[in-house]
C-alpha cells in the first residue's frame, strides 16, 4: 500500500469502516470518532508498520483503525457523569451531552464492538498478526487501559510510584499497542518487539506527565499530587532523552516519526 501516512489516510480508512446505518447510536458513534482527533495512535502504528516492514500492509491498517475505535469508546465512556463528568471533548460538546447518556453508553460500546469485527477481517493466518491482535486487545483490557482507568477512579495518589502506575495503564498502554502492534505488522523479531515497547512505556508516561500539567487546574488526581511542576517537566525530559535512547538501539530502522513525537510532545498546548 503507498498512500501517504497522515491524518486524512486514518479518518478515510476509519469512514471505510463505519457502520452506514445511522441511528441514534451510529450518529453518536460517528459524531465521537469524527471531532477532530489527532490520530496519532493509528499513525503511530501505520508508521512502526512501515519501518519495520517497509509497507503498510492491510492488517496494519485494520488494526490502527480498531485502535482509533477503542481510544474513542474509552473517551466516551471517560467523559460520562459517572466517571470524569466532562462537558467538553477537543473543544465540542461531549458525546452524553449531545445524544444523552444511554446513546453514549452503547456508541462506546459499539465502537469497541467494531474494533473486533474489523480485526476478524485480517489475516489470521499470519502469526504476528494474531500476537498483535491479543496484544492490542490485552493492552485495552482489565490489564491494561482498564486498570489504568480503575485506578484513577478509585485509588489514591499518595506517591510517584502510583502515579507511575496510573499514566503507564491509563495512558501508555494504548500506546503501546501502537508500537508493538506495528512492530509485530512488520515481522518484527522478539528483541527488537522488547524494544518497541519500552519506547512506548517511556513515551506513554511522558504523554501522561505533559496531560497533567495541561489540565493542572482540573485534574484531581496527577503527577502534580507528588510532584513540582519543574519535577515534573524533568521527569518528562528524562523519559524522552529515555525514548531517544532506545530508537538509536534500533538503527537498522528510521524511527525519526517516534523520535518527533517525542520532541513535539514536550512543547504541545493540547
Amino acid at each position: 500500500m503507498k498512500s501517504k501516512i497522515s491524518v486524512e489516510f486514518v479518518e478515510e480508512m476509519l469512514r471505510k469502516h463505519l457502520p452506514q446505518q445511522k441511528d441514534k447510536v451510529g450518529q453518536a458513534m460517528e459524531y465521537s470518532l469524527f471531532n477532530g482527533g489527532k490520530r496519532f495512535r493509528p499513525l503511530l502504528l501505520l508508521n512502526t508498520a512501515k519501518a519495520v516492514g517497509k509497507r503498510v500492509n492491510e492488517n496494519a491498517c485494520l488494526l490502527a483503525c480498531a485502535l482509533e475505535c477503542i481510544h474513542t469508546y474509552s473517551m466516551i465512556h471517560d467523559d460520562l457523569p459517572a466517571m470524569d463528568n466532562d462537558e467538553l471533548r477537543r473543544g465540542v460538546r461531549t458525546c452524553h451531552l449531545q445524544y444523552g447518556e444511554a446513546a453514549a453508553i452503547l456508541a462506546g460500546d459499539g465502537l469497541l464492538n467494531l474494533a473486533m469485527e474489523l480485526v476478524f477481517k485480517g489475516k489470521m493466518e499470519d502469526k504476528y498478526y494474531r500476537r498483535a491482535c491479543a496484544y492490542m486487545f490485552e493492552k485495552s483490557g482489565q490489564n491494561g487501559m482498564l486498570y489504568g482507568q480503575c485506578l484513577d477512579l478509585f485509588a489514591e495518589t499518595k506517591s510517584f510510584d502510583d502515579a507511575n502506575e496510573v499514566a503507564l495503564h491509563k495512558t501508555g498502554d494504548l500506546i503501546r499497542a501502537a508500537l508493538v502492534c506495528g512492530a509485530l505488522c512488520g515481522h518484527a523479531a522478539d528483541d527488537e518487539v522488547k524494544i518497541f515497547d519500552e519506547i512506548a512505556v517511556n513515551f506513554g508516561i511522558a504523554y501522561q506527565v505533559v496531560d497533567d500539567l495541561l489540565d493542572a487546574q482540573k485534574c484531581e488526581k496527577s503527577f502534580l499530587d507528588v510532584m513540582t511542576e519543574r519535577e515534573c517537566r524533568q521527569y518528562a525530559q528524562q523519559l524522552t532523552d529515555k525514548v531517544l535512547s532506545l530508537c538509536d538501539q534500533l538503527p537498522q530502522y528510521d524511527l525519526q516519526f517516534i523520535k518527533d513525537y517525542a520532541t513535539q510532545n514536550l512543547s504541545r498546548n493540547h
